[in-house]
């Protein structure tokens, strides 16, 4: 497999970890339901969207909205789409912001490394 690929799965199943380990921690059914989901799972969604962005700095908004996606396939398939689906894909988006940033900002880093 190709660069990409490692970096899209390694970035997917990020996203899933992170949705497991707050679900199990925090004894809830949605991971975003608990406090921990923004204290510690938003983090943990933008360090390595930053590094990601910063090792393949081309389309980095993807490296922040890849583990998000990870994190929404995991929920369908555990939860299913219930009735609220429409609204959830509206808020994964929002969630996605700042991982989003924070991949771009590790491109421009990336960039500039590369051109000094």
């Amino acid at each position: 497999m190709n660069r990409e690929l490692w970096l899209h799965v390694a970035a997917m199943t990020g996203g899933i970890v992170v949705r497991v380990l707050v679900s199990v921690v925090s004894h809830t059914r949605e991971a975003w339901d608990s406090d921990l989901y923004f204290t510690f799972g938003l983090p943990a969604f933008c360090a390595p969207s930053a590094m990601l962005g910063y090792l393949e700095p081309d389309k980095s908004w993807r490296w922040g909205a890849v583990p998000l996606a990870g994190e929404m396939v995991c929920t369908l398939l555990t939860q299913g789409p219930g009735n609220l689906f429409p609204l959830g894909i509206v808020m994964f988006g929002i969630i996605a912001l700042p991982s989003i940033g924070t991949a771009q900002l590790g491109a421009l880093l990336g960039r500039k490394r590369r051109t000094t």
